[in-house]
């Protein structure tokens, strides 16, 4: 701690003249300023960051205690009982349900990494229900519909995701794609409805979506209304749903005709000359409008 030899004021560290008198600061001779090092060189990590505290080390030894002795009190009464030819599926479920415990209480706290992790977990849970009697049919179904799931509600809230929408939106739709041409592939070893239906109903989505989405970029009013959001959405289902009827019928029947979706057509084609009139209307008011300011 230092001091001003005229007037006695207390110095700061690195001071060059007293604040007060403006007295020059002289180091003695030999004696150099230094900086105060910190105590710790390097910078703390935040708390609460990574690892894994005490309290949740506690939990995760009580859940492989549990795990423990649930294990041997199933098997040693499926055992005794005579049925230990059938305690796969309790003894497999009582393990997927402790390593689901085990990874929540371990990993980190967010959303898609939890969401990630149990996608996994059930998708092999249900592989290992469909596996019990050595062959494997429905799993080959539901456990690719969790990937797809997500794909759609995990996925676009990852990092890298929320950067690039229209990139989410392809591989969301390649997925759906893969996913349902799998399924064909499985039911009937061939893609006997894939080609014919999905791919047109999925085109006649895509240019729905792409005509609403042109027809709104262009506004000169960047600003959509969600009235419009609405019946345009109503537009594009109803339409995508009449397409796969047309199709389906040409599938199923050799002849491409609507059966059940009459209606809904003609739901679309009222409410799309209700958005037209609306948006000619509005077109029309602002021009009246824009040349009475001008005259």
């Amino acid at each position: 701690m230092a001091y001003c030899i005229r007037c006695g004021v207390k110095l700061e560290e690195g001071s060059k003249a007293c604040p007060l008198c403006k007295t020059p600061v002289q180091l003695p001779p030999g004696m150099e300023e230094s900086k105060q090092q910190p105590l710790f060189a390097q910078k703390l990590p935040s708390r609460g960051l990574g690892g894994v505290n005490k309290t949740r080390k506690g939990i995760i030894e009580l859940i492989i205690s549990l795990f423990v002795i649930s294990e041997l009190t199933v098997f040693l009464s499926m055992w005794l009982s005579g049925n230990g030819n059938q305690s796969f599926i309790p003894l497999f479920s009582i393990a997927m349900a402790a390593l689901s415990l085990i990874l929540a209480f371990s990993a980190k706290p967010t959303y898609t990494m939890q969401a990630s992790i149990q996608c996994v977990l059930v998708a092999v849970y249900l592989v290992g229900l469909d596996a019990s009697d050595l062959r494997l049919f429905w799993s080959l179904i539901a456990s690719p519909a969790l990937g797809v799931g997500w794909l759609y509600f995990v996925y676009p809230f990852t990092r890298r995701a929320v950067q690039k929408p229209k990139k989410v939106a392809g591989i969301c739709l390649l997925g759906s794609l893969a996913y349902l041409a799998f399924i064909n592939l499985v039911l009937e070893q061939g893609l006997t409805w894939f080609v014919p239906v999905t791919l047109p109903v999925i085109a006649t989505l895509l240019l729905l979506l792409a005509l609403f989405s042109l027809w709104f970029t262009n506004r000169k009013n960047k600003r959509v209304p969600l009235a419009d959001v609405v019946l345009a959405t109503l537009v594009v289902l109803f339409g995508t749903m009449t397409s796969l009827d047309f199709f389906l019928s040409g599938y199923q029947l050799g002849v491409f005709t609507l059966r059940w979706s009459t209606g809904l057509l003609g739901t679309a084609v009222v409410v799309l000359l209700f958005l037209i009139s609306v948006s000619v209307s509005r077109r029309l008011r602002r021009f009246f409008t824009s040349h009475n300011r001008h005259d």
